[in-house]
């Protein structure tokens, strides 16, 4: 039976803490998370929307390694639910979604994975977030992030941005980064859309 993710990432943080000395392994990420929202606006209402993770490329080929049991290079079967077993883990800290509407803190009703899989050796992952109401966008400011506390995981916005819009109505919205000053956030996108005149 694989390790959890979470031995595979103790082990790193095991090794980075021997190689940098333990305070500054636990002052510094051990994992980096490309990160990217995509919410498709084809209403002014949006309840749900997705967003991908791609891991670094030490942490993603040490899964690849610990959950290949038989050694193929491939995740198959058994192997795929074991990995994505412990991906869930993270589900309790809502894959380190950060939302707020109208600069109040809120929690998605759901965050799940619906795909993952290695793709230039990267781990990406694809989740999606559902809202606990409707958030309509002519009214409110929806802010995103992604973030951990913790500063275990790194979450870092693609280079093309934290947000990637579309649908019919994606020309009237105006999203706005700054960055995060909470511990663990790096970067907030507020999205709002005004309506046609």
């Amino acid at each position: 039976m694989a390790l959890s993710p979470f031995s595979v990432l103790r082990f790193i943080g095991l090794v980075l803490g021997a190689l940098l000395g333990a305070n500054q392994a636990l002052a510094h990420p051990h994992i980096w998370v490309d990160s990217q929202y995509q919410i498709t606006v084809d209403s002014p209402a949006i309840q749900t929307f997705d967003a991908t993770w791609s891991m670094d490329a030490f942490t993603s080929l040490s899964l690849l390694q610990n959950y290949d049991t038989n050694g193929d290079g491939k995740l198959m079967g058994e192997e795929r639910k074991e990995l994505l077993n412990g991906l869930r883990n993270l589900k309790k800290n809502d894959y380190f979604v950060q939302l707020k509407v109208n600069q109040k803190t809120v929690r998605p009703k759901d965050v799940e994975i619906t795909h993952f899989s290695f793709k230039n050796k990267l781990l990406t992952v694809d989740l999606k977030v559902t809202l606990k109401a409707p958030v309509n966008l002519y009214q409110s400011t929806l802010s995103i992030a992604f973030g951990d506390s913790d500063y275990y995981f790194a979450m870092v916005p693609l280079e093309e941005g934290l947000l990637r819009l579309s649908g019919k109505l994606a020309e009237s919205c105006t999203p706005i980064s700054h960055d995060g000053k909470e511990r663990g956030i790096e970067t907030w996108v507020d999205l709002t859309c005004e309506p046609a005149p």
